[in-house]
């Protein structure tokens, strides 16, 4: 599989700097990519699921401000997709539920769950949620403080060595 060319320019922040380079930058983003990939792939999501993990995984931090708390960046990377014009061409419910998945992927999984029945297709929605989520979420062997009790799908939990070996790859 060969991950996506991602350009730098997604990660130029408000204040001018290059992040690509980053915690959240192009390494953490293709890791993610390549989680949220192969997971949907083991769940058998459908096609449009896939597709719509494929660019969430992308985009779920070209809107940080900061490496730190930045609980709304989630919203802020959703608004920036649609600044950029990133998801012109694609299906309209995949560009939907990519960027409910980015929006959600760092609040309350509380609040994200209760707005999935107002999505047009709760169950997809919530799937490619949920992918984001545990892609993200692993990753976070690069930050030392991965808790797989977080993990929502079982195949994530199979997946901790393989994000040993990706951080190792170092993308």
């Amino acid at each position: 599989m060969t991950p996506p060319l991602i350009p730098t320019s997604w990660f130029v922040r408000l204040d001018g700097i290059d992040h690509s380079g980053g915690i959240h930058g192009r390494g953490h983003t293709l890791r993610v990519w390549t989680h949220a990939t192969e997971l949907a792939r083991e769940l058998e999501l459908p096609e449009w699921q896939r597709e719509a993990v494929h660019h969430a995984a992308l985009w779920h931090d070209i809107g940080r401000i900061d490496d730190g708390a930045d609980y709304y960046h989630g919203a802020r990377s959703g608004g920036r997709v649609l600044g950029l014009g990133l998801h012109e061409g694609l299906d309209p419910i995949i560009t939907e539920a990519a960027i409910f998945a980015v929006t959600h992927h760092c609040g309350s999984e509380e609040h994200a769950t209760r707005a999935l029945e107002y999505q047009l297709d709760p169950e997809g929605f919530g799937n490619v949620f949920r992918v984001l989520k545990d892609a993200d979420g692993l990753d976070r062997v690069r930050l030392g403080d991965l808790n797989a009790g977080y993990l929502r799908f079982p195949q994530s939990h199979e997946r901790i060595q393989r994000a040993w070996e990706l951080l190792a790859e170092s993308y």
